[in-house]
């Protein structure tokens, strides 16, 4: 395999970088029946739709030391398979982040992680849950970042009061 077509999004991640931009622009140099395989923290869904637009299907296959390698196929047929299931994420205590089961619902800590550690504990715990479970985020930053991926999987987030200098948030299934 080519150093083109493998594509690792764990330091831009790492450094708080969107790789959207970067990740679509590889994927124009793709020609017909090329592949692209992006290594990556957690499965990035959103943007394997955004390149399913582009003529691309994808798999995602969780490896042994829980990162993700997606595959992808310029086919143009544009196919998203191998969603993650609750049997594939992580149960709370394998997220890198405190857990704590209260009375209003579940409470993680993500509080001093380095990006983009808070984002995927939250949605691997989100992704590990079933029912209405509510979810109760603390945070040390406000996650811009982590709400068009929580939108992308059903959840809703809203603002809580914490203490200061904590962001904490309410997350919840969304209502269809």
């Amino acid at each position: 395999m080519s150093d083109n077509t493998l594509f690792d999004l764990r330091p831009l991640l790492t450094q708080g970088i969107d790789p959207l931009q970067t990740v679509v622009e590889r994927a124009r140099a793709v020609g017909a029946g090329g592949a692209l395989v992006l290594l990556a923290p957690f499965n990035p869904l959103p943007l394997r739709r955004v390149l399913a637009q582009m003529g691309f299907s994808s798999t995602a296959l969780r490896q042994g030391d829980g990162e993700w390698r997606i595959s992808l196929l310029r086919d143009g047929q544009g196919r998203v398979e191998g969603e993650p299931t609750t049997e594939d994420c992580p149960g709370p205590t394998d997220l890198g982040a405190p857990v704590q089961r209260q009375a209003d619902g579940l409470h993680i800590d993500v509080r001093g992680l380095e990006a983009p550690q808070p984002m995927v504990a939250i949605l691997r715990l989100c992704a590990s849950l079933s029912g209405d479970a509510a979810v109760i985020v603390h945070h040390d930053r406000d996650p811009v970042y982590l709400y068009p991926e929580l939108a992308e999987i059903g959840w809703t987030a809203d603002p809580l009061p914490g203490t200061p200098g904590e962001v904490r948030l309410l997350l919840r299934r969304g209502m269809t």
